[in-house]
């Protein structure tokens, strides 16, 4: 489990270093929205190139890593790893509404968390904020335009008509962290025991799952005109 570890330590380490620049947080419990700052150009996905532009752009997310001794996935603003990946803007969206993304859909279950590495950040806040845990479980949904949802609960309802009772769109800020988490601590039932401490973090975080890493997907923000459908 140690080398499987070191391997993607070494990448998410750079996730979450961003030019040395820090992530800050304002809003959104703590989270500001803002565009994950790379210095490098956004490459648009290929699928529907050529689809009538809405004049609108959503926020979108893309899988980061799937750490096979926990069943995990990671997901978040951006995969390192790909020299052509684009970032996320949480201000204004990155992605036409008319584009063909599956909805990345959450199911909360309170599952306590697993052991995973909290990588080391140069971000000012704590690096368990860009590394929470969702509580439960991802999926996605077949590809769909952002543009054909109304609002956030119509997005909610296509979810819960896919996977059931309980699946809802996933949220920008979906990841908890308690400040000091790492490996075993505050994993398993310390996670469950210490609740109160927890705190909501963004732009990445870790869930049961193991979602496709070929596209992107429609996600929720709050409090920002970033997504494709009214709040």
């Amino acid at each position: 489990m140690r080398n499987s570890f070191s391997g993607v330590l070494i990448l998410l380490a750079l996730v979450f270093q961003v030019d040395g620049k820090a992530l800050t947080d304002a809003s959104l419990a703590e989270v500001s929205p803002a565009q994950d700052p790379t210095g490098s150009a956004a490459v648009n996905s290929p699928i529907l190139q050529n689809a009538p532009s809405s004049g609108k752009k959503g926020l979108t997310f893309v899988k980061e890593a799937h750490l096979v001794d926990f069943g995990i996935d990671l997901v978040g603003c951006r995969n390192w790893s790909d020299p052509n990946g684009m970032n996320c803007d949480a201000y204004v969206g990155d992605t036409d509404c008319n584009q063909l993304r599956p909805v990345l859909c959450a199911k909360v279950d309170n599952t306590p968390r697993p052991a995973y590495v909290v990588p080391p950040t140069t971000g000012v806040m704590t690096p368990a904020y860009y590394a929470g845990w969702n509580l439960g479980h991802i999926t996605t949904t077949v590809p769909v335009k952002g543009s054909q949802f109304y609002n956030r609960a119509a997005v909610d309802d296509y979810c819960a008509q896919s996977f059931g009772v309980g699946w809802r769109v996933a949220l920008f800020d979906d990841g908890f962290f308690i400040s000091g988490m790492n490996l075993t601590t505050y994993s398993g039932s310390a996670w469950t025991q210490n609740a109160k401490n927890q705190q909501r973090g963004g732009w990445h975080f870790y869930s049961y799952g193991d979602v496709r890493n070929d596209i992107r997907f429609w996600v929720h923000i709050r409090d920002q005109p970033s997504t494709c459908w009214q709040q």
